[in-house]
């Protein structure tokens, strides 16, 4: 307890920042020492290890300490459960248990004593729910009664007076009222705290005989030392932030209105960024990270991105500026195949014999960069803070105390998207900053985003939010604050000024035609929706390249999502040296694709061939044809269109494309673009998205049925994504009425997989 109580005190102020650590210190504000109280509550989260259920698990030794008005309880529970081993009831229950029963006791209301006691009571990662704790008040063998409740009493107060804090039944525990942010945090610290105190390398075992008073200013030094070792202090950018400072070179447009209008803010904003590719969005999103960190005394940032390979080239970027700024700060890389660091802690979440707590583990192996100051990884990552499951407390509280980017934000499907837009209302309530980039977001889309972000902060539902369309034409820059939604105006760079993106239709028969004759002196590439039709082109271009004379024969290179870690990273490594804004370009060269060029890598080309997907990713995968330079030189700016065959019935794509896409939305772009020999323009484009998405462009005669069927089908497909979603995401931050509803699956749920019926 003693260890656990000083590592919070050492903890709360780098973990908990803004409005979890302001809600949590006025709730105990009232008791006098805000954090004083929050580390002592911390640290009797183990409370529950003083039962017999607990004790009897090393029956010799608890009998010879406790004595002898316990040893007849003891010797009842071992016989019951032949002992040593874990017994039904965990020792977290019994905290939840006898902390509701105290607190009540010292005058706090029925709702505040719930809430503290269920924070504690889960630190092992779920909340108990209440009628599993009744269900505990009946196993009188596991908790022991009176007797025992009165020595849990006597231990509660004698850690307060060790604490150096007042006896607790002197203060008004009528007046602490735990909002649901507050209770986050009081979970997310309650549990970091234990998994560091228990660490043994953090604090060796005690001597049997051991000054208490002398032993808790040990443990103090002791827990300032392992929470240094984790290198959770905030970052601190240079004053100012500005982006010429970070980056070393003069802001475009959008840069220079993110840089300003987040300087102009006062409190916590979901920031929304639409501009085409190649504007350096990601690079705004960094200097708006920098600025609102230092404004709202915030630890860091995390960058949600859409791939592992843009996570990998976020990263690079993140590292290039703090090494430019001459900044020691860590950036953890946060997703699957990332190669995590940081030496795994001795015997962590090692509570009962035979146990091992695997999720404390891996929080500080696997997952504790969601924990450090600056993290960048992909989305997937952050999203798991939407879902009900063991330990999402802390991720929540990881993720609120920074502030958060996402990343093409257009590119989600429906199951995805309405993750996010849970996530969005939970960092709203936690007060989390956010920042959202898209190249084409539909304006509904819009809508929804900023709807969720500011009903989590109001504490309503987003169908309550009024959202205004928007008064500035794309680009633009949208901050929504706690209460009002304003657009700003951006200027198009020159590059992309005037940028007319011509369009050619090539049959499937053809693409390997068109690439060898495209790549005559130029760099070109193709991106396939399936992995099938890559390979299929790429064996057929190698066959092909090799009839060709050695001096005329292209670079071939192939990538796509199928690659083993390591050759993936080296393949990236290849394109990037090569079609980087500063690559070293072949004099000719072909890239055979999946998504992975459409995303993942900032490359650029001379032109490019792509397979019909949704119109947003059409124009993403455009987004990569004279991404960094545009001259004479380079030809005209040609994206090319295959992988649909027109008919009278409407457009046929190929086999199991609908696995990947709607075809509804795919007949939606076809239908917008087949007549099209040239688009003038990102705005163009993105009034293009909107028609598509907002289901206004105009069904083909002789398309009726197809489309018809297809619109049916994706209202199916998107409800059901709905409901897969709802089963398992956290319930909205105002409804939550009791803890266990953030980490328990709901019964429904449970009771289909019971009786393996399926939805």
């Amino acid at each position: 307890m003693l260890d656990t109580a000083a590592v919070a005190e050492r903890l709360a102020p780098l973990l908990l920042r803004g409005r979890v650590r302001s809600e949590l210190a006025a709730a105990f504000g009232v008791l006098g020492d805000a954090w004083g109280w929050t580390a002592f509550l911390c640290a009797v989260h183990d409370l529950g290890k003083y039962s017999p259920t607990f004790q009897a698990l090393n029956f010799p030794l608890s009998s010879a300490r406790l004595g002898s008005w316990a040893v007849r309880d003891l010797e009842l529970v071992a016989k019951l459960h032949g002992v040593p081993r874990r017994v039904d009831t965990p020792h977290g229950l019994l905290t939840a248990l006898h902390l509701q029963e105290l607190l009540v006791s010292w005058g706090a209301s029925r709702r505040t004593a719930v809430m503290i006691a269920a924070a504690l009571g889960g630190h092992h990662g779920h909340f108990p729910a209440g009628e599993v704790v009744a269900q505990a008040r009946r196993e009188i063998n596991a908790h022991g009664e009176r007797v025992w409740a009165e020595q849990r009493t006597t231990l509660v107060a004698e850690l307060a007076r060790l604490r150096g804090l007042p006896d607790p039944r002197t203060l008004d525990w009528a007046q602490v009222d735990l909002s649901v942010p507050a209770a986050v945090g009081l979970a997310a610290l309650t549990t970091v705290s234990d998994w560091i105190a228990s660490d043994t390398s953090n604090f060796a075992f005690a001597e049997d005989e051991v000054d208490l008073a002398a032993y808790a200013k040990d443990a103090a030094v002791q827990a300032e030392a392992a929470v240094d070792r984790l290198k959770m202090s905030s970052w601190s950018p240079p004053g100012g932030a500005r982006f010429d400072e970070l980056f070393g070179q003069s802001p475009r447009s959008v840069q220079e209105v993110i840089e300003r209008v987040t300087a102009d803010l006062e409190g916590s904003a979901l920031v929304v960024v639409e501009a085409p590719t190649g504007e350096g969005k990601t690079k705004a999103a960094l200097q708006a990270t920098a600025t609102m960190v230092s404004q709202f005394g915030l630890a860091g940032s995390y960058l949600g991105m859409p791939t592992q390979a843009t996570s990998n080239q976020m990263f690079a970027v993140m590292q290039a500026m703090l090494t430019r700024l001459g900044d020691p700060t860590t950036v953890s890389l946060v997703h699957s195949a990332a190669r995590e660091v940081l030496a795994e802690p001795a015997e962590v979440g090692v509570d009962e014999p035979g146990t091992l707590d695997a999720e404390a583990q891996a929080w500080f192996t696997r997952k504790r960069s969601l924990l450090s100051v600056l993290g960048c990884g992909t989305i997937d990552q952050a999203l798991k803070g939407a879902f009900r499951s063991g330990h999402v407390f802390v991720r929540l509280a990881g993720l609120a105390n920074k502030v958060v980017v996402f990343d093409e934000v257009h590119a989600y499907d429906t199951y995805m998207s309405t993750l996010l837009q849970r996530l969005l209302m939970w960092l709203g309530a936690l007060g989390a900053p956010v920042v959202l980039l898209s190249a084409t977001l539909p304006s509904s889309r819009r809508a929804e985003l900023i709807a969720a972000w500011q009903a989590g902060y109001r504490g309503c539902y987003p169908q309550e939010i009024n959202v205004p369309p928007a008064s500035k034409p794309y680009p633009r820059v949208t901050v929504a604050d706690t209460a009002e939604v304003v657009d700003h105006p951006v200027e198009i760079s020159e590059l992309n000024r005037d940028r007319v993106v011509h369009l050619e239709h090539v049959p499937d028969e053809r693409v390997v035609d068109w690439l060898l004759v495209a790549a005559q002196g130029r760099c070109v590439a193709v991106v396939h929706n399936l992995v099938r039709r890559a390979t299929e082109t790429y064996a057929e271009l190698e066959r092909r390249i090799k009839e060709l004379p050695e001096e005329d024969r292209p670079v071939l290179l192939a990538i796509n999502g199928t690659l083993p870690t390591g050759a993936r990273r080296r393949v990236e490594q290849e394109l990037q040296g090569f079609f980087g804004e500063n690559g070293m370009r072949p004099r000719r060269a072909i890239v055979v694709g999946t998504q992975a060029i459409e995303q993942s890598l900032d490359l650029d080309f001379d032109a490019l061939i792509t397979d019909l997907a949704p119109i947003d990713l059409v124009f993403q995968r455009a987004g990569r044809v004279h991404r960094h330079r545009r001259d004479a030189a380079r030809g005209r700016l040609t994206v090319a269109i295959t992988g649909v065959v027109d008919t009278p019935a409407g457009p046929q794509f190929p086999a199991y494309l609908r696995t990947v896409y709607a075809p509804i939305v795919l007949m939606r772009t076809w239908a917008a673009l087949k007549d099209l020999d040239r688009i003038e323009s990102w705005t163009t484009m993105a009034q293009l998205v909107d028609e598509v998405y907002g289901d206004q462009v105009a069904c083909p005669r002789g398309w009726e049925a197809a489309w018809r069927r297809e619109s049916d089908r994706l209202a199916v497909a998107q409800h059901n994504d709905r409901e897969a979603a709802a089963e398992s995401y956290l319930p909205q931050p105002h409804m939550v009425e009791v803890l266990s509803e953030l980490t328990e699956r709901p019964r429904a749920l449970r009771t289909r997989k019971s009786t393996g019926r399926k939805r």
